[in-house]
C-alpha cells in the first residue's frame, strides 16, 4: 500500500511539473494561433482591411493590431441583422467576428462572417466589396427582367438584354429605399438598376431607377 502511494505521489508531481507547458497550448502564441490578438477562441475579430475575389481571401487587422488573411470560397456566409449576404457584400472598414478553421493546404479559412459593425454603421465610407477597384465612382447602370430572387442571402438574379444572367447582390447596409425595393420585387418584374459590375456575371447594387 505505501509503495502504490508512493508512485501516486511522483506520479502526481510530474502531471503538475508539466503544467505551465500546458497553460501555454491556450495562450498567446500557443494553439489558438491569433489568440490575444483580437480573437475570441477560434474567431478573428477586426477590422477588414482589403478583399481579393480572385484568391479569394479576406486581409483583417485585428484588435491585437496583427493582420490576419483569410480564405473563403462559395459556402462561405456573411450576416448582419440576421440576414446572410455573399462575401461580395463586405467593404474595407467593417468591423467583423470571422470564425477560422484550417483548410486542407492548412491555411485559415472562414466559413461564417459576422458583422459587428458596417462601416457606415461606424461614420466611414465603404470602397465596394472588392478592393481592387482604383475609387472609381462612376455606376453601371443594368436593365432587365428578374429571375430569380433569394431574399434570405440578398441577392437576385436577373436577364439582361443581351439575354445574360447576372446575380446582382443587395448591399446589406443598403438604404431603407433600396431595401424596401427589394423586398417587394417579383420575379418578372422588369428593372433597371445601377452599381458596379464586379465580374462578367455579377452585379452590386447601388440603386434601383
Amino acid at each position: 500500500m505505501q509503495k502504490s502511494l508512493g508512485i501516486f505521489v511522483l506520479f502526481a508531481a510530474s502531471v503538475f511539473a508539466g503544467c505551465p507547458a500546458l497553460e501555454q497550448l491556450g495562450g498567446p502564441g500557443g494553439l489558438g494561433g491569433y489568440g490575444g490578438t483580437g480573437t475570441n477562441g477560434n474567431d478573428v475579430i477586426g477590422e477588414v482591411q482589403y478583399i481579393d475575389p480572385r484568391a479569394r481571401e479576406i486581409e483583417v487587422r485585428t484588435d491585437g493590431d496583427r493582420t490576419a488573411v483569410l480564405r473563403y470560397d462559395d459556402r462561405t456566409q456573411v450576416v448582419y441583422r440576421q440576414r446572410n449576404y455573399p462575401v461580395a457584400n463586405l467593404e474595407r472598414g467593417d468591423y467583423i467576428a470571422a470564425r477560422v478553421q484550417q483548410d486542407r493546404e492548412r491555411r485559415d479559412y472562414t466559413d461564417t462572417i459576422t458583422v459587428k459593425e458596417s462601416v457606415q454603421d461606424r461614420g466611414g465610407r465603404g470602397s465596394g466589396g472588392s478592393s481592387s477597384g482604383s475609387g472609381n465612382s462612376r455606376f453601371d447602370r443594368v436593365d432587365g427582367r428578374v429571375e430569380y430572387i433569394d431574399a434570405r442571402r440578398g441577392t437576385f438574379e436577373l436577364r439582361d438584354s443581351r439575354n445574360r444572367t447576372i446575380l446582382v447582390s443587395v448591399p446589406f447596409n443598403a438604404p431603407r429605399q433600396v431595401m424596401d425595393r427589394f423586398n417587394r420585387l417579383r420575379e418578372g418584374d422588369s428593372v433597371t438598376i445601377e452599381g458596379r459590375s464586379a465580374s462578367n456575371d455579377r452585379f452590386e447594387l447601388e440603386n434601383f431607377l
